[in-house]
């Protein structure tokens, strides 16, 4: 659970390279043909994103940074 601003912003960092992970076995299975290896992999990577983007959301949910409209859709646009 993040609890402050410091850790928002590790969180951050760990989603942004979840995700370049993410990119370079896609592009990798693409080269290589190897969709079933990307498949079984890549599913590592798709939970733990989605649970930091869990944490995320819920962090400016508790925070009242997110707006009326994003909470009732369950993104995390922030408010104007």
């Amino acid at each position: 659970m993040i609890s402050n601003a410091t850790e928002l912003n590790v969180v951050l960092h760990q989603l942004s390279s979840f995700a370049d992970m993410l990119e370079a076995l896609r592009l990798d299975a693409e080269s290589s043909g190897e969709w079933a290896l990307f498949s079984h992999l890549s599913k590592g990577y798709f939970i733990k994103i989605h649970d930091l983007n869990d944490e995320i959301r819920a962090y400016l949910q508790e925070q009242d940074l997110v707006s009326g409209d994003a909470k009732a859709m369950g993104t995390t646009a922030l408010r104007p």
